[in-house]
């Protein structure tokens, strides 16, 4: 600064417009920063895939999953089963990587036997006009009387369901050394797979009638073989490979056990679906936000009054300070001062809705009754 007009120098003001030009290169480099971040977690394929998706969803009600869905799985088929991986976690994997189907036992007989004992009542009647009760049928015989042979399969209700995927990032800084200012960006990814099954049907046996009908199967003399250890993992050696039989150090124990353990499953329910409504929503949306502060430049004080007998403007007196003349120190800005704020919005989103009515029900889930293989002694 010039002490003799009391104004800024173009010369004194010039670092501060390098400080500018540094912030406005910051705000932008945020800004893609930012930018990039929503590009991270933008709407992208789920990292499960979507037959672990799916077993994760259905296991959610209460049953074990079928993925594919498919129409061969019926009561009385004999699976072998990889029920946990010590170094890994199963319970989403389909089962088409974790089972293999040694025997279908034919169980027609005890299934009649199950379904002649079950009451049948009168189908719901479609519902009347406006201001109309509504009258629902009534049976010609005894709701509670047997069934000598049934033509359709119970009917079973499921509700939807939700398989959602969620990733976020931030990014921000605060810095006031240089140019005084806040940084920030963060971004959203969803990924949700709606799933909606209609006219769902289901028929097994029950629990103590399905349990003897696998041990009969894992006690005969000939199939008997089946449910050892030993013949378990030589047929799942045919699913994956020799690490069937690889082993692991219990870390309670310190001693040497199995990797896989293996189950033999019968199933004693299924439960089918003639029609599937599945709808998948991605949607994403992120922001980059940068603000600085008015940068401070120094500014002439007015200039003193000049007085009889003082010394005149910019002379230096004897305690070494200036009257009249700039301090060098920087002024605080006011609230109003300017400063420098940008902000950038950006997403996207996408709905895929599929309805599939099939030609015959087939299998989303089953219940089964287990055997633990022993060493066939």
């Amino acid at each position: 600064m010039s002490i003799a007009d009391g104004r800024p120098s173009l010369a004194n003001g010039r670092p501060w417009l390098k400080r500018i030009a540094i912030g406005v290169v910051a705000l932008g480099a945020l800004g893609t920063a930012g930018y990039l971040s929503f590009r991270w977690v933008e709407p992208a394929p789920a990292e499960m895939s979507v037959a672990q998706q799916w077993n994760e969803a259905i296991a959610r009600l209460g049953i074990e999953p079928v993925y594919p869905p498919q129409e061969d799985i019926a009561v009385g088929d004999v699976f072998v089963l990889i029920t946990d991986d010590a170094l890994n976690d199963l319970g989403k994997e389909p089962i088409a990587v974790k089972a293999l189907k040694l025997w279908h036992l034919d169980l027609s007989a005890p299934l009649k036997q199950t379904y002649a004992e079950m009451y049948k009542f009168p189908e719901t009647p479609d519902p009347p006009g406006d201001g109309k009760p509504w009258k629902f049928t009534s049976s010609e015989n005894s709701i509670f009387g047997t069934q000598t042979t049934r033509g359709d399969l119970p009917l079973v209700l499921f509700p939807g369901f939700t398989i959602a995927n969620t990733r976020a990032a931030n990014i921000g800084a605060n810095s006031t050394r240089w140019f005084g200012g806040a940084f920030g960006g963060s971004a959203t990814s969803d990924i949700t797979t709606e799933v909606r099954i209609s006219a769902a049907e289901s028929y097994g046996l029950p629990g103590l009638v399905a349990e003897a009908e696998l041990i009969k199967f894992c006690t005969d003399p000939v199939m008997k073989l089946q449910c050892t250890d030993a013949e378990a993992r030589k047929q799942m050696s045919i699913v994956v490979g020799s690490k069937i039989f690889d082993q692991v150090e219990d870390p309670g124990t310190k001693k040497k056990r199995p990797r896989y353990s293996v189950e033999i499953a019968m199933v004693s329910r299924v439960f089918l679906t003639r029609s599937m409504h599945t709808t998948i929503r991605r949607a994403g949306k992120g922001s980059a936000s940068a603000a600085a502060g008015a940068v401070m430049l120094p500014v002439a004080p007015p200039p003193a009054r000049p007085e009889e007998n003082s010394a005149p403007a910019g002379a230096m007196v004897a305690s070494g300070k200036t009257e009249g003349a700039v301090t060098g120190e920087m002024t605080k800005p006011a609230s109003t001062s300017p400063g420098v704020t940008t902000s950038l919005q950006f997403g996207n989103s996408s709905v895929i809705s599929t309805v599939d009515i099939l030609q015959r029900p087939v299998a989303f889930g089953y219940r089964s009754v287990r055997w633990i293989p022993g060493d066939g002694t």
